[in-house]
């Protein structure tokens, strides 16, 4: 168990963006500048898209609540499996056929 924060950027538009880990005591502030260019944009597991204004700010701690899981079979496992069904990683569909020549 590492008692952590694990900030991952999803679509960066930079390589150099990476997974970090903060202590779990920390907390984090995500800041829109006041004199930013553009909007911005924040999502939470990929649902419910919000708008971020100038000066709006993104506060993530850890919460006092952890939340329990179980795994039915060993974790790391179970948690590359569940991102495999999700994903489809090595599933090849077969392609239906394609519609609309005749190669006789």
């Amino acid at each position: 168990l590492v008692p952590c924060i694990l900030f991952t950027p999803i679509c960066p538009h930079s390589l150099s963006s990476r997974p970090v880990l903060f202590p779990d005591f920390i907390e984090l502030r995500i800041v829109v500048p006041i004199d930013a260019r553009a909007e911005a944009w924040i999502s939470f597991d990929g649902r419910n898209r919000r708008r971020l204004e100038k000066g709006d700010c993104v506060t993530i701690k850890r919460s006092p609540w952890p939340v329990r899981t179980l795994n039915l079979v060993e974790p790391t496992t179970d948690w590359f499996g569940a991102v495999q069904r999700c994903l489809h990683w090595n599933e090849r569909p077969t392609q239906a056929a394609f519609k609309g020549h005749d190669h006789a």
